[in-house]
This record gives structure tokens, C-alpha cells and sequence, in this order.
């Protein structure tokens, strides 16, 4: 596990699938110039070759900006990338072997959606865990329904790894979420699908407490 790690407090996801048609690498060039030092790259559609490619080009893009990036599912293409990370959902591979095979420095991260997830995650040799979704989102399709801010907080008192809430998270709900006791709010479509998208990233930053 990486002693210390603590996410970014927003964190972005890539996808291909936004309003603009930005690609993966358009959307990192915009996360890391918008000040964004750690995000994710979610793709569940692309062949290997042309992910690995993709992800290729990211890496060196962060190595520009001091950055760290983490592929969402796969840890193949996370190891071949030399990404920093990866972030496993509950029906990807076991954490345990994901460690196994990028080592103890890796940045691993989980999903979850229960409190029974939650707690066999606290189990797992892992850097983060998150939960979600907390409101309906758009995003992704989900059999879990909305946990809500409630869970974020249950969350925050059962552990001192960071938390990273997902789903649904408007630039209005950010701060509650935040106050809730999420480390990390990680966005989607809040960005992604945002006219501009480093202008959303900066409103998401204002909603933080002081």
C-alpha cells in the first residue's frame, strides 16, 4: 500500500463518452492544466492496443506536470502503461491480486456500494475506498441505489483512509458532500460534460469548505 496517500480533493474521471467528443488525452491536458494532479481514465469500450496507446500518451503528459494517473478495471493495461494506479470495481479482479501484480508502491482503490462492501474493503490492502453512488447519476448504470451524504459520513467513522464519494455530485451538492466527510469527490459528467470543462473544475474547487 502507498503509506500516505491522500487523492486530490476533486477527482476527475476521463470518459470518451462526453458532449464535446474531447478525447481522453484532451480531457487529461485539461484536468492537469487546470491544476488537477491525480485522476482516473475510465474506458469500457476500446480494444487493448489503442487504450494502451491512449494511456501511453497520458503517462507522459503527467510525467510534464508532476501528475499521477490511475486506469479504472485494468490492471494489465494500468502495469503495461506504468500508471500509478488502478481503481477496481466489486466484480473486477481481486485487490489482493491487483497488488500482487503492481506491487506494494501501486495507488489501488476500490468502489463500494453497501456498508457490507464498505467494511470487507477496510480488509483489503487498499489506498482508498469509495462509495457510491450518492445521488442518481447519469454517468455510469448502477443496480445500487443513492446512498446519500448519510453514508458518506457512516463512512468517514469507520476509517482513516481517505474517501472518495461518487455519483451524481453537482457542483450545488459538492460542498455538502465535502462536509459530509469526503476526502475526495470524484466527477464525471460534472466535468466531462461541462461547455468548459476547466471552468467546471474550478467552480467544483469553490464549493470546498473553509
Amino acid at each position: 500500500m502507498m503509506k500516505g496517500f491522500r487523492p486530490g480533493e476533486l477527482y476527475p474521471i476521463t470518459s470518451s463518452r462526453n458532449l464535446a467528443g474531447l478525447t481522453h488525452v484532451e480531457l487529461a491536458r485539461i484536468f492537469l492544466t487546470a491544476g488537477i494532479r491525480f485522476f482516473q481514465v475510465r474506458e469500457k469500450e476500446l480494444e487493448d492496443g489503442p487504450l494502451l496507446d491512449i494511456l501511453q500518451q497520458i503517462r507522459n503528459l503527467c510525467a510534464d506536470f508532476g501528475a499521477q494517473f490511475i486506469v479504472n478495471d485494468r490492471v494489465d493495461l494500468a502495469l503495461a502503461s506504468q500508471a500509478r494506479g488502478v481503481h477496481l470495481g466489486q466484480t473486477d479482479l481481486p485487490v489482493a491480486f491487483a497488488r500482487g501484480v503492481l506491487g506494494e508502491d501501486a495507488v489501488i482503490g476500490i468502489t463500494t456500494h453497501s456498508q457490507d462492501q464498505f467494511r470487507r474493503a477496510l480488509e483489503e490492502p487498499v489506498d482508498y475506498i469509495a462509495c457510491g453512488p450518492v445521488y442518481s447519476t447519469t454517468s455510469k448504470t448502477s443496480q445500487y441505489d443513492p446512498l446519500g451524504q448519510d453514508f458518506v459520513s457512516w463512512a468517514r467513522a469507520q476509517t482513516s483512509l481517505p474517501i472518495v464519494a461518487i455519483g451524481g455530485i453537482t457542483i450545488a451538492r459538492a460542498g455538502e458532500v465535502w462536509s459530509a466527510g469526503a476526502d475526495s469527490i470524484a466527477v464525471i459528467s460534472g466535468i466531462v460534460d461541462a461547455v468548459v470543462p476547466d471552468e467546471a473544475i474550478r467552480s467544483y474547487m469553490e464549493q470546498r469548505p473553509q
